[in-house]
């Protein structure tokens, strides 16, 4: 009911911001969009060229990715910024990191249990990921949008062994992946949408090539954040070690993807009327998080006292957690480690922040 109620509002609030942006005249943002685009390509390239090709461990990403409006570039629900960015770090992940497969965790699938962390499968071992249109109310091109990804029963079964061993409760559950998987990957990976030129051949053929894309589980509790950082800490395993795959007699190594928003307040409705407008709020966490993600023996305290000093602070930014969980669990994976966490791009819309982190590497 939850997700129901906020595809809901994604759909109306796409309607509104349609209906802001056609009325709205282009030449007002010039120079600041201008000198903003550049400072952004000068953050991921300096973050991709410091993750040459065949560097393992590689590094971790968070993705912000809005709702499915974010596939279009010129979306006015989406942000271009963001969109841009994700597309330049999947060039670099497919074409220069090429790692043999991807992990990812998504805010829109929690598991049933608050120490449990399931992992998606497909019907068949290594087969297709069926695609989840987990929204409501939004045009019907978006439904018919594809992602083409294949899983891997391995690294499904060693991730399941790792989280078991970490005393987490695990199953290989039969689903496919959410629109916070599949979504924000097609901007990173395809090059056709329902609004661009394509071929049923290009359609049809593997987004992602020969890196199979395994979905790993939030848990029950969203609030959980020594939880969801502890499962961060899980996963840096598979950055930093191998999985052998039997199928292929050889060792695969992967990368890790969190997917959520760094702020994400559907609730505030009113605000996308005029989108330019926004809520002091977004622009306050946003720069909190900042000097927050500092990797550091206190990290995970900092982010504790979110609950405590910044509490509503941060259930503004956040009405529910789901979304800011994933950026736990990213914060995680570098836990105990002399590397970097790096801001490649943010920019608040309205009630939204389009956070996109590098962790690592």
């Amino acid at each position: 009911m939850k997700y129901f109620v906020l595809s809901v509002a994604l759909a109306i609030i796409a309607a509104i911001l349609s209906s802001y942006f056609i009325s709205k005249t282009m030449a007002t943002t010039g120079v600041s969009t201008a000198s903003k685009s550049a400072a952004t390509s000068a953050a991921v390239s300096a973050a991709t060229s410091s993750a040459t090709s065949g560097k393992f461990p590689y590094p971790a990403y968070f993705f912000s990715h809005g709702g499915p409006t974010f596939m279009y570039e010129t979306d006015p629900m989406g942000d271009a910024g963001a969109w841009k960015t994700v597309k330049k770090l999947g060039n670099h992940i497919k074409n220069e990191l090429k790692p043999d497969y991807i992990v990812v965790v998504s805010a829109h699938w929690q598991s049933t249990a608050s120490n449990r962390v399931d992992i998606a499968v497909p019907d068949k071992p290594n087969g297709p990921n069926k695609l989840i249109y987990d929204f409501y109310g939004f045009p019907d091109h978006m439904y018919k949008e594809k992602f083409v990804s294949n899983s891997s029963f391995s690294v499904a079964k060693s991730v399941q062994s790792q989280l078991q061993a970490n005393g987490f409760q695990s199953d290989l559950v039969k689903r496919g992946i959410d629109h916070g998987v599949w979504v924000p990957f097609k901007v990173a990976f395809s090059d056709y949408n329902t609004l661009g030129p394509q071929t049923a051949s290009k359609s049809e053929s593997p987004d992602l090539s020969d890196i199979p894309l395994v979905q790993v589980s939030l848990t029950s509790n969203d609030d959980d954040f020594r939880s969801h950082f502890k499962l961060g800490k899980v996963l840096s395993h598979f950055r930093e070690n191998p999985v052998w795959d039997e199928s292929q007699k050889r060792e695969l190594r992967g990368l890790v993807v969190f997917s959520g928003m760094s702020v994400h307040n559907l609730r505030d409705l009113s605000s996308f009327r005029n989108p330019d407008q926004v809520k002091p709020y977004a622009k306050k966490f946003n720069a909190l998080l900042r000097d927050t993600l500092v990797n550091d023996d206190h990290l995970l305290e900092r982010l504790e006292n979110f609950k405590l000093e910044h509490r509503q602070l941060l259930y503004q930014a956040h009405p529910t957690l789901e979304h800011f969980a994933p950026l736990v669990a990213a914060s995680g994976i570098v836990s105990g480690k002399s590397e970097p966490i790096k801001e490649l791009y943010n920019k608040e819309l309205a009630s939204l922040g389009w956070g996109i982190y590098q962790f690592g590497a």
